[in-house]
């Protein structure tokens, strides 16, 4: 069914797909690391959110939503396959990755701009030929990532997670696991630390992030029954949430450390005052109460509002439902799009910045809807020629 006419199709949720690839575009934006009219929005201009937290959420929600009806039509064994194989090949992605741009380090080429960060960088990143047992040891167990793919490695955990989550949502027993999840997260808030030794956690400790994941999945699992009654709610619970986005969109305008002109920034709260507010409730490593607030109703609301304007978002829907469905491919396709970027010797104005930053997204789309294609594309199948008879 053509997406651009239906918010859903069978099984099949565009809407969470077009949000995911606004999310994704969100991060190639974000990593991109270039001033334009785009980064005055992507990043925690008018939510104290980034893209990452929709993501994962949006994540949760899709797995809990597949596996959930595998389990139910192919069983429980064929749901925790799906899964194992799913957290195999992202960590086998994670790994791959990492090594292309090893090899592309050791033939000379400058990989600075997606070289780990935050003290997890080695010398032999930028000398391969260095390495010993102990840097492939720590490659292996994802200690060492690419700072614009190591979220990646906190995926190949979730995922993994997944399995026991599973099981209790088909039990029935969703109050335990949403009960533990959040033990797991204020425990962190409490005590933080990292449960893994992987280079992620330095940005996205695991404890903490798991509980948008985990919350993500029990939406997804139970999608209808949550559906049908969000449909018989009056009307004032999403007017709520919608004055709760503006009032969170109006706190997010006041914070003075994000790009754009001065007339973005409001005046409404004072920037010692955002900055204490910002520091006690909406930090991002350990994800503040009041961010995980604002995640909450700005999703639902914008997940309202896609599907009362989704015939006039139309001309977005190809690139956003392409990034969406496909952001595995995406994330690996920008890595090598941020290593030609740091090659190229582009003035630095906002008007070239915005184009080089829409020619990525734009190009990333395009070569996910082509493997797509050719994916898709029927095999040809040879029909065998008759051999006729030679005559006597």
């Amino acid at each position: 069914m053509d997406s651009s006419h239906a918010p859903s199709s069978g099984s099949r949720d565009y809407r969470i797909d077009w949000l995911r690839g606004l999310a994704m575009t969100c991060v190639i934006i974000n990593h991109s690391q270039l001033p334009s009219l785009l980064s005055w929005f992507s990043y925690e201009r008018l939510w104290t959110v980034t893209a990452a937290e929709v993501f994962v959420v949006l994540s949760g929600i899709v797995t809990g939503m597949v596996y959930g009806r595998r389990a139910v039509r192919n069983g429980w064994a064929a749901a925790v396959r799906g899964l194992t194989r799913r957290a195999v090949f992202l960590y086998v992605t994670f790994v791959a990755v990492t090594v292309s741009v090893l090899a592309l380090s050791a033939i000379g080429v400058d990989v600075h701009a997606v070289a780990p960060s935050g003290g997890h960088g080695r010398p032999w990143f930028f000398a391969p030929r260095m390495m010993d047992a102990a840097a492939w040891r720590d490659l292996l167990l994802m200690r060492t990532g690419l700072w614009a793919f190591e979220i990646i490695g906190m995926y190949v955990w979730l995922v993994a997670a997944a399995v026991p989550c599973l099981l209790l949502l088909r039990r029935g027993a969703w109050r335990l696991l949403l009960a533990a999840s959040w033990t797991l997260y204020l425990w962190h808030r409490l005590d933080p630390h990292a449960l893994t030794t992987a280079s992620f956690e330095s940005s996205f400790p695991l404890l903490a992030w798991q509980v948008l994941f985990v919350h993500g999945m029990a939406v997804g699992y139970h999608r209808d029954p949550i559906s049908a009654f969000v449909e018989r709610l009056p009307r004032w619970p999403l007017a709520a949430a919608v004055l709760a986005t503006c009032a969170f969109a109006f706190f997010a305008c006041c914070n003075p450390w994000t790009d754009g002109p001065s007339w973005l920034h409001l005046g409404l709260v004072s920037p010692d005052r955002f900055t204490s507010l910002y520091g006690r409730y909406f930090g991002l490593k350990d994800l503040g109460l009041g961010r995980l607030l604002n995640l909450s109703v700005g999703l639902a609301t914008a997940y309202a509002v896609l599907t009362r304007y989704w015939s006039l978002m139309r001309p977005l829907h190809a690139v956003f439902i392409t990034l969406g469905q496909q952001s595995l491919g995406a994330f690996v396709v920008h890595v090598y799009a941020l290593l030609l970027l740091s090659r190229l010797a582009l003035p630095a104005t906002v008007l070239i910045d915005t184009l080089v930053q829409l020619a990525i997204v734009g190009g990333i789309a395009v070569v996910l809807r082509h493997v797509q294609r050719l994916k898709r594309a029927p095999q040809r199948i040879a029909v065998p020629v008759p051999v006729q008879a030679v005559a006597a």
